[in-house]
């Protein structure tokens, strides 16, 4: 989503004069719109409040959720119950809009990016999943709110790209697996750390095609979800071909899923928990 003046004035509880004199002295950062009107994405205002040692207090969230006071109360107490729930109903239900504004004022209330993943999206398509096992919810209505999802990923990706890049990192599922939620979590992870460059190659990878790509372009870091698994010994095959294949260089590996159902030879990979487990491994240990 993006915000104009009037808006973001009221987020950060000044006036417009304010914001305009920020903007003209670089201090606030924002684009232009074709019509030549001032527009700030989510990233110029987190930026502008970590820079200015604004705390999340000084954040008036109603200009983003409206005057639910339920919800303000949930955020600013971490309820993350309360949080599931409100996501799901308005996923399932299509309205893009206060879900994207839910998670943006979580971004600017200091929400870690991955304690949103773990805590609140996975859980949440995890009920999605159940209810719809049990049908109680439409294919629709299903594929709407994974599509709300890759919405809000997309924009966050987009606005948080890294330009300083040390590292490439490619993300991908294997065989028959479209399940492509956790590449797009994967890839925030990555453009939150920094200095990583992020190629998100999608669902349905064949292993032997991507080396072919890594002789052109070297990955320093690989992510594989692995969540649906048609044929076991396809998967065992493409996964120890990668392993064999990095196995004497200095690539780290992801595996995060169903890493515990396979046959594995190599040992030179890093089952992943959960998000913020692949945000710290890659903070402490890849500089």
């Amino acid at each position: 989503m993006t915000y104009n003046s009037y808006q973001i004035a009221a987020i950060i509880g000044v006036n417009v004069s304010t914001i305009k004199r920020w903007t003209d002295s670089g201090k606030l950062k924002c684009f232009q719109s074709v019509g030549g009107h001032r527009k700030f994405h989510l990233n110029h205002i987190a930026e502008f409040l970590k820079k200015n040692n604004k705390t999340s207090t000084d954040i008036n969230i109603s200009e983003l959720v409206g005057k639910n006071i339920k919800l303000a109360n949930a955020i600013d107490k971490e309820n993350y119950k309360y949080l599931i729930k409100y996501s799901y109903e308005n996923l399932i239900s299509g309205k893009a809009d206060r879900f994207m504004s839910l998670n943006d004022s979580l971004i600017l209330k200091n929400y870690k990016i991955y304690d949103i993943f773990d805590k609140i999206l996975n859980p949440t398509l995890k009920k999605i999943g159940d209810q719809w096992t049990q049908g109680n919810l439409s294919i629709t209505e299903e594929h709407m709110a994974s599509e709300i999802i890759k919405k809000f990923l997309t924009n966050i990706n987009f606005q948080y790209l890294s330009i300083n890049n040390k590292y490439n990192a490619f993300s991908f599922t294997l065989f028959e697996d479209k399940h492509d939620i956790p590449l797009h979590m994967s890839e925030a992870v990555f453009n939150h750390i920094g200095n990583i460059k992020t190629f998100n190659l999608g669902q349905n990878l064949p292993v032997d095609d991507f080396l072919n790509l890594a002789q052109k372009v070297t990955p320093n870091l690989i992510f594989i979800s692995i969540i649906y698994i048609q044929d076991l010994d396809k998967i065992n095959q493409e996964v120890n071909l990668l392993l064999k294949s990095f196995s004497n260089n200095e690539t780290t590996i992801f595996l995060k899923g169903r890493t515990d159902e396979l046959r594995l030879n190599y040992s030179n990979f890093i089952p992943v928990k959960d998000y913020n487990h692949l945000y710290n491994y890659i903070s402490e240990n890849i500089k």
